[in-house]
């Protein structure tokens, strides 16, 4: 998290970083040196570092920024939208919200001009969301609701699902007219990849999901050549329901999912646990250990698995950072 390296080594985020690519490429390298500084030896972090070329917020900021969310960018954290635009409306009220409109809006204007200052700084690397890439990098109409509309979402998808299947379209159409915006305006063909952020998944039933969620997941993912899948939260219980996505290539798991069941019921999907951050920030690095080695041995029998490292505090002691790196090195060659 930013807070960790403004701690470390004093680097401001605010505005500046994300509408102003030229402090923005400062930031990045002052970041990757640090991170040399510390884990150089396990390949992270560079010495002469090269910025980022890609300009990314969360997607779902994006679409709430559209739609009237106070934006706010704190010195030591991420770019954050506050509050619950379509809080109070009704589900027949938000199907007329133009899709166009939002694709339109000034704030995708500023992204745009961003990346004609960033063309000029990185030529044809320079891009916006990995969009050049192929890939649609979303949150699910789910989540984006649940942030769009507040806590009144889950009332609502108990009294009357049909309203928020409908509320979901208005979702997805929001997202396919901006991201058609940005690959007109880029000049590239729409993205063939998919990844889908369920970040609210695990908030649900098994029911509540498969019979309402599901089911538009699904058919988002049919439009493209391959998904991959997000839920940042303990998920044993939706686990057989994420076995259901169609194409799925790899998917992300929260802390406290029984991740040798998701690979049981996944066997073909690429693995991507993410390290629980409250024990690398509160544990010892022997904690740090068994965790890495349980999270491994969990997922032995993957196509292929990738530890997530995320959402470090500032309070994360670079000793268990480089426990994990160290044990991790230790599981590869054990197992090589």
């Amino acid at each position: 998290m930013p807070a960790f390296f403004h701690k470390h080594i004093g680097t401001s985020y605010g505005g500046k970083f994300y509408f102003d690519p030229g402090y923005r490429a400062e930031v990045d390298r002052a970041e990757q040196r640090f991170l040399f500084d510390i884990l150089g030896q396990f390949g992270i972090g560079s010495k002469e570092p090269e910025p980022s070329s890609n300009l990314f917020i969360q997607p779902i900021d994006l679409i709430k920024a559209t739609q009237g969310a106070d934006i706010h960018c704190p010195a030591d954290a991420t770019f954050e939208t506050h509050g619950h635009p379509w809080a109070g409306k009704s589900a027949a009220e938000i199907s007329q919200i133009s899709a166009s409109d939002a694709a339109e809006h000034p704030f995708v204007d500023k992204l745009l001009k961003q990346y004609g200052e960033m063309r000029l700084m990185y030529g044809e690397s320079a891009d916006i969301f990995g969009i050049k890439s192929g890939l649609m990098g979303i949150h699910s109409p789910y989540t984006t609701a649940h942030q769009l509309i507040g806590e009144e979402l889950f009332y609502l998808m108990i009294d009357d699902p049909e309203a928020v299947r409908k509320i979901f379209v208005k979702i997805w159409e929001i997202y396919n007219a901006v991201f058609s915006r940005l690959a007109s305006q880029l000049k590239i063909a729409f993205p063939t990849r998919i990844h889908l952020g369920d970040c609210s998944a695990c908030m649900l039933s098994k029911e509540n999901y498969s019979e309402i969620v599901l089911p538009v997941n699904r058919k988002i993912a049919e439009d493209f050549q391959s998904m991959s899948y997000h839920s940042c939260g303990a998920s044993t219980h939706l686990l057989s329901a994420f076995s259901e996505l169609p194409l799925l290539s790899s998917i992300e798991l929260g802390p406290g999912t029984y991740f040798a069941r998701a690979v049981k019921l996944m066997p073909v999907t690429a693995m991507s646990p993410l390290i629980d951050p409250v024990i690398i920030r509160n544990g010892s690095p022997e904690d740090v250990e068994s965790l890495v080695k349980s999270v491994t041995s969990e997922t032995f029998n993957a196509p292929a698995v990738t530890l997530c490292a995320w959402s470090l505090d500032k309070e994360t002691p670079v000793a268990n950072l480089q426990k994990l790196y160290l044990t991790l090195e230790e599981c590869i060659e054990q197992n090589a």
